[in-house]
C-alpha cells in the first residue's frame, strides 16, 4: 500500500509522488514548473482558459461568429460602395447633360429681378424700405425673400427633414440645399446659378429689394458655410435626442471632417478636385443650376399681384 505524501496545495488531493502531483497541477489546474501558471488566449477574441482543450472548444464557435461579423461587415460595405457608385453615376449623367447643353438664356430670371428692381426703386421714393424681418410690402401685398445667412433653417424644417438629411450620411450638404433653395420655402429662394460657365451668379439682397450679381466662387463658398453650420447644429439636435444611430454619427463626424481638410486633394471618378469642400461646392454648383427654372417660377409667383402683372417675357410652367 502506497503513502500518499503529496498534497496538492490546490485541491488537498493526495498523491504517492512528486511527478504524480505535478502532472495533477498542470492539467488540473493549469500549473506548470515554478508555479508559473499557463493562460491560452483565444486567437478571436480576449478570453483566457486555463487548458488548451477548452480554448479550442471555445475557438471553434468564436471563429464561426467573427466570420459572420465580418461577412456582415462585408456586405455592408458593398452596399454603401453600391449607393455611391450609383450617385456618382447620377451626378456624372447630370454634369454631361448640362455642359452639353446649349441652353444659355436667362431672360425669364431677368425679367423677374426687373421687377423686384422696380418696385425697391418705387418703394424709394415713397420711403418705404424693408423692415427688419425683410418684408417687402407693395400696395398691401406682401413677398417675403431672406438673404443668404439670415435664413433660420433650424427652426423652420421639420422634424422629417432634419432626418433627411442626416439619413443622407455623406450627401447631407446636398440634401439641405434641395430642400432649403430648391424646395417649397420660397422665402430661402436667394440664389440662382444661371450659367455653368461664367464666373457670376445672383443673390438676393434683402437691404435692395432684389437679386445682384456676386463672383459664383464667393457665392458657392458663403452657401457652404452657412449649411454646414445648420448641418451641424441638426446633428447635435438629433443626437442630444438619441435621434441618431451609431453608424450615422460616425459618417457625418467623417462628412463634417473631410469638408473642413482644405490640404488634402479629393479625386472622384478621375478628377482631381483641390480638396472635399471644392469637389462638393461643385456638386451644389450643379444642383442649383438645374432647379433655375423651379427657384425662378417660385419667385415670381411670390413677387406677383393682383395689381401689376407678371412681367410678359416670365414663363410659368
Amino acid at each position: 500500500m502506497n503513502c500518499k505524501t503529496f498534497s496538492c496545495s490546490i485541491c488537498n488531493k493526495l498523491y504517492s509522488s512528486n511527478s504524480s502531483l505535478s502532472n495533477h497541477t498542470r492539467i488540473s489546474h493549469g500549473i506548470r514548473k515554478n508555479n508559473i501558471e499557463r493562460k491560452y488566449d483565444c486567437r478571436y477574441c480576449n478570453k483566457e482558459y486555463i487548458f488548451p482543450q477548452s480554448r479550442w472548444k471555445h475557438e471553434r464557435t468564436c471563429k464561426t461568429k467573427e466570420e459572420m461579423e465580418m461577412a456582415k461587415i462585408k456586405e455592408e460595405n458593398e452596399r454603401l460602395l453600391r449607393e455611391k457608385m450609383e450617385k456618382n453615376e447620377e451626378i456624372i449623367k447630370l454634369q454631361k447633360k448640362l455642359l452639353n447643353s446649349k441652353r444659355m438664356d436667362n431672360k425669364t430670371f431677368k425679367a423677374v429681378n426687373k421687377i423686384l428692381m422696380e418696385r425697391s426703386y418705387k418703394n424709394s421714393n415713397n420711403n418705404n424700405t424693408i423692415n427688419s424681418n425683410n418684408t417687402n410690402t407693395i400696395n398691401n401685398n406682401t413677398y417675403q425673400i431672406f438673404s443668404l445667412g439670415n435664413e433660420d433653417i433650424i427652426n423652420v424644417l421639420t422634424y422629417e427633414q432634419k432626418k433627411q438629411i442626416m439619413n443622407s450620411r455623406f450627401c447631407s450638404l446636398e440634401k439641405i440645399v434641395e430642400i432649403t433653395h430648391c424646395g417649397n420655402m420660397n422665402q430661402f429662394k436667394n440664389i440662382i446659378i444661371t450659367n455653368l460657365k461664367d464666373n457670376f451668379a445672383y443673390k438676393y439682397d434683402d437691404t435692395k429689394g432684389y437679386f445682384v450679381s456676386i463672383p459664383k466662387n464667393i457665392l458657392l463658398d458663403d452657401v457652404i458655410t452657412h449649411r454646414i453650420t445648420d448641418i451641424e447644429a441638426i446633428y447635435d439636435e438629433l443626437q442630444t435626442a438619441n435621434k441618431i444611430d451609431d453608424k450615422t454619427k460616425k459618417i457625418i463626424q467623417d462628412f463634417l471632417d473631410k469638408i473642413g481638410n482644405e490640404e488634402t486633394p479629393f479625386f472622384e471618378n478621375n478628377t482631381k478636385y483641390e480638396n472635399y469642400k471644392s469637389y462638393k461646392i461643385n456638386n451644389i454648383k450643379i444642383l442649383l443650376y438645374n432647379n433655375q427654372d423651379k427657384i425662378t417660377k417660385d419667385i415670381a409667383l411670390l413677387v406677383s399681384n393682383n395689381e401689376e402683372p407678371v412681367h410678359e417675357n416670365i414663363v410659368l410652367l
